[in-house]
């Protein structure tokens, strides 16, 4: 059972209330050649199947997914490894640690 309720992160992902957590996730998504709009929109899709686990680093909690999402300016899928928390800032917050192949 995923830590955080996955619609609550899906309504954050299509307001596009999200925030790429380090450098490396920056990188990874930008050599995936994905947009915030792709990213908003694969983070939308996830269904309870998708879930994988959940992970407890000393800074919170991350729901792992995994996902075969092809982005609108592709035709092949890719399968991406997703690793999310949800922020509680002035409003909710998607947090990205890991979105790579």
């Amino acid at each position: 059972m995923s830590y955080y309720l996955r619609e609550t992160i899906i309504d954050a992902a299509k307001c596009k209330e999200i925030i790429y957590g380090g450098r490396k996730v920056s990188i990874d998504i930008n050599n995936l050649c994905y947009t915030l709009d792709d990213v908003a929109d694969c983070i939308s899709k996830l269904k309870l199947q998708h879930f994988e686990k959940t992970i407890e680093y000393s800074n919170g909690f991350f729901d792992v997914y995994q996902i075969e999402y092809t982005p609108k300016s592709r035709e092949e899928a890719d399968t991406i490894y997703l690793k999310l928390r949800l922020l509680e800032n002035d409003k909710i917050q998607v947090s990205i640690g890991s979105f790579h192949l």
